[in-house]
């Protein structure tokens, strides 16, 4: 059995590159990526990188090749992501490939905040239902990861600005969500399930911000804001428009419910819990402590 994994020389592409050349020959990984040269020592290591391009549909039967299962890692290009997607989808059919897994998100749902962010991963999802291959779906939950760089700033100037009102959200590690990948890629009984893949517990901004403070040592206050205010701050802070947008977005998307959910999934797959947010806070106690 041969697996490939798209985006393999992105941040979670890598880590589920790296695990699975721990649970298979390396000669039955196969890494797809635009970037063949960033995979160069995972190529030594025995890994098959192959060049392939969503942009590039003619790229992806090759890239495909011989794999039994694919990993669809969704793209960042909001906006363009069906087109991407849909390419995908084609070029693992066009190569006899078996099984597509894809990474989604918390609860997809038609008018969600989030706009196209969650809109192109519902249609996507539904591409790969109609598409006649077999498929399984993994929703990850908010990283845990992301929640470092933001309580570096909450860090910094004591406060913790936020639209999420009393909103929940149960974040997940990459590292996490490379290994409930890695679980449904390397065995078997997948097909058609939809696997929320979330931490252990739901969090409120507040319950983040205590977290925070608790990690560092420093406090840190919530600071309610409304969304405009919050997109017009981003903004003088030097984000573009529409990444500001698409925060407060978010904001609002757990304000109203849309990811409090927790769910056992994770541990079904990978026989562990999921690391709690504190723990990976405590790993990069450094960062939230670096001073300007």
């Amino acid at each position: 059995m041969k697996v490939a994994v798209t985006g393999a020389s992105g941040q979670l592409g890598r880590l589920i590159a790296l695990q699975l050349l721990e649970r298979m020959p390396a000669h039955d990984v196969v890494l797809v990526t635009r970037r063949p040269h960033a995979l160069a020592d995972l190529a030594e290591r025995g890994a098959d990188v192959r060049y392939g391009d969503f942009d590039e549909p003619e790229s992806l039967p090759a890239a495909f090749e011989g794999a039994t299962r694919v990993l669809l890692i969704s793209t960042n290009n909001i906006g363009e992501r069906i087109d991407q997607h849909r390419a995908a989808i084609g070029g693992a059919a066009a190569a006899g490939v078996q099984h597509v897994t894809y990474t989604s998100l918390t609860n997809p749902a038609p008018g969600h905040p989030a706009g196209d962010v969650a809109d192109e991963h519902r249609e996507t999802e539904e591409l790969l239902m109609s598409s006649g291959l077999e498929w399984t779906i993994l929703r990850y939950g908010a990283y845990a990861d992301l929640q470092v760089p933001l309580g570096v700033m909450a860090v910094r100037y004591g406060k913790l600005v936020t639209n999420a009102g009393h909103g929940r959200i149960a974040p997940i590690s990459r590292q996490d969500c490379a290994a409930a990948a890695v679980a449904v890629l390397t065995s078997d009984g997948h097909e058609g399930k939809i696997y929320d893949v979330t931490g252990p517990e739901a969090l409120s901004q507040s319950d983040i911000a205590a977290l925070v403070s608790e990690v560092s040592g420093r406090p840190v206050q919530v600071v309610p804001v409304g969304d405009r205010r919050l997109v017009w701050g981003l903004t003088r802070f030097g984000a573009p428009k529409p990444v500001a947008r698409a925060i407060a977005n978010l904001g609002v998307a757990t304000r109203e419910n849309y990811f409090d959910l927790v769910d056992p999934a994770f541990e079904m797959l990978t026989g562990r819990r999921p690391t709690p947010l504190r723990d990976v806070l405590v790993g990069h106690r450094g960062e939230l402590l670096a001073e300007d």
